[in-house]
């Protein structure tokens, strides 16, 4: 590699740090839903005392890597009582993990540490891009596509948050590109490599059990870029070796916990429930009553896994709940086919779009074809799967998505010969840029201007697109400005205003109706909870995910109050 293609790539990666280092300060945003309520505490429990089963809804390496840090320097405080972590409401314990038994210790600078390390996991996925668009074409094409990567608005804002998604991007990445390098030459030590990235983008998120499928799609039946000949039987041997050591891999990421898998379980009757019904499953195909036997295994029979398997039967039961979505003005109960086309569309910049249309038309022709093979059938299919799922909460499901499209777009370097195209080119990544630049520090709350920008997105999207709760201390700085002590508060989010010195009143039942002459903020998430909204303009926004109306001076009765 050339000296100056290592200075670029620095320079990009010391960027993209920098924006997202920036974003994170104490006191720049607050924690998001999923931050406060899940990962963070949670990750603390595991770290701290090993309670594997307190939370399985997501696997543990990325809660791991949250809690970290503050593990490290700050030894945040757990209650003794062993209760007290394994409430049924995950938000109050959360809530209270942070404002009430480490409020000493500071909220902020737990929220910072956990935030640091996932910045340091997507500098390692820029890494991980780099190094496979190098090796698939050349320097400039990787110093493109890393450049993508590094001034993406969606990337920086899920690289700094303490969730799953930057985690499991980074990971599946990583499990794609030593696939790829195992396909191109065929041998025992790509094939453990291979196992053991993919075991750990197993424990980075249920979903990544996609992987699986791929894997034996493209060791059996994809024709291999390097058109080594090998037989079936050592392809045969190969794949069960890598499926082998990323079930090992992932039994290590639960300290090779070995229980029944009911045993010492949360929320115990809902697992029962989807027990009952691949029973009844069973037995409709069999002609045999098979659920005592099931019954049998998961409540006496100890087995390694039994934390992941609990994992992946809650997502079952939520996928078969649903959750409601909401797109283009509508909540739907189980989604929508077209969900995350649109939000790709109107999430990411206009430039990057471009782009990536231009990288993938160059990667199908027929020469490049098998060489982009990994790439463009795992990014189709893990674009699909998420299409198809009925848990729709924000282009965060995608995440995974984005390095891989980075990659193909690196192939527009081939089109920066002609002066014309040149021009065309720089002025798109000036605007890609610019861009980026604007938007800080709101990187979730992202819109381009197809749509009018991030002030108008809820119209189109909510939930984590816009709105996680992260807005409190924008919310907290315009309330000081304008010198309003107190402020009517229809949150969406876990963190707690009065820590940022917000003096929050609830709203009453008739405020929902007819608003009083008080300061009202409404969390964008909530925006259709009060009736009124849309007959007021409102005053501010507090980032962009908190509508502020002060509706002090406005005439005429206070019909609030009158309700009452």
């Amino acid at each position: 590699m050339k000296r100056r293609t290592r200075i670029s790539a620095a320079i990009m990666l010391s960027v993209f740090f920098l924006l997202a280092l920036t974003s994170i300060l104490p006191g720049r945003q607050s924690g998001t839903c999923d931050e406060i309520a899940h990962h963070i505490p949670v990750g603390t429990v595991l770290l701290d005392k090993f309670d594997l089963k307190m939370d399985t809804s997501h696997p543990p390496l990325s809660r791991y890597i949250a809690a970290l840090l503050p593990n490290i320097f700050l030894n945040p405080v757990l209650p003794a009582d062993k209760a007290e972590w394994r409430r049924e409401d995950r938000g109050e314990f959360g809530r209270e993990f942070f404002y009430k038994y480490n409020i000493k210790t500071g909220p902020d600078r737990i929220l910072f540490l956990s935030r640091l390390a996932v910045v340091f996991v997507g500098l390692f996925s820029g890494v991980i891009l780099f190094t496979w668009a190098r090796e698939l074409a050349g320097d400039k094409a990787a110093l493109f596509s890393l450049f993508l990567y590094c001034f993406s608005p969606e990337v920086i804002a899920h690289s700094s948050l303490a969730t799953t998604d930057m985690t499991a991007a980074c990971f599946i990445l990583l499990a794609l590109y030593t696939l790829w390098k195992y396909l191109g030459n065929i041998s025992l030590e790509s094939a453990m490599l291979a196992g053991f990235t993919l075991g750990l983008a197993q424990l980075s998120k249920y979903t990544a059990v996609v992987l699986y499928p791929l894997y034996l799609f493209f060791v059996f039946i994809y024709p291999r870029p390097s058109g080594q000949a090998v037989g079936k039987r050592k392809l045969a041997g190969h794949l069960l070796l890598i499926i082998l050591i990323s079930l090992i891999v992932i039994w290590a990421g639960y300290g090779f916990s070995s229980r029944p898998i009911l045993e010492d379980a949360m929320r115990v009757q809902e697992k029962l429930e989807i027990i009952g019904d691949i029973s009844a499953k069973l037995d409709h195909l069999t002609g045999q009553r098979t659920g005592g036997l099931l019954l049998d295994l998961f409540v006496k029979v100890p087995l390694p896994f039994g934390e992941h398997i609990l994992g992946i039967l809650g997502v079952m039961r939520h996928g078969q709940l649903g959750h409601g979505t909401y797109l283009l003005g509508t909540y739907r109960p189980h989604g929508n086919i077209l969900y995350f086309v649109t939000a790709f569309l109107i999430k990411t910049p206009i430039a990057s779009i471009i782009f990536i249309i231009a990288g993938i038309a160059l990667c199908l022709r027929k020469d490049n074809r098998s060489s982009y093979a990994v790439l463009s059938v795992s990014g189709f299919v893990l674009f699909a799967a998420a299409s198809l799922s009925s848990l729709q909460l924000g282009i965060r499901y995608i995440l995974p998505v984005y390095p891989i499209l980075f990659i193909a777009a690196g192939r527009v370097e081939e089109l920066l010969r002609p002066r014309a195209a040149r021009y065309i080119t720089y002025s798109l990544a000036a605007w890609y840029i610019g861009a980026a630049l604007w938007i800080w520090p709101h990187y979730l709350s992202y819109f381009n201007e197809l749509i009018g920008g991030p002030g108008k997105g809820y119209i189109y999207l909510r939930d984590s697109n816009i709105d996680w709760g992260q807005d409190l201390p924008e919310l907290a700085r315009y309330l000081k400005k304008n010198g309003i002590d107190e402020v009517k508060l229809d949150y969406f989010g876990m963190a707690d205003p009065a820590y940022y010195g917000i003096k929050a009143l609830k709203m009453g039942a008739g405020e929902f109706i007819a608003p009083g002459k008080y300061v009202y903020a409404i969390s964008v998430n909530y925006y259709d909870q009060p009736g009124w909204v849309r007959s007021y303009h409102p005053t501010a926004m507090a980032g962009y995910s908190i509508f502020i109306y002060d509706l002090r001076s406005q005439p005429g009765k206070d019909m609030a109050q009158a309700l009452y």
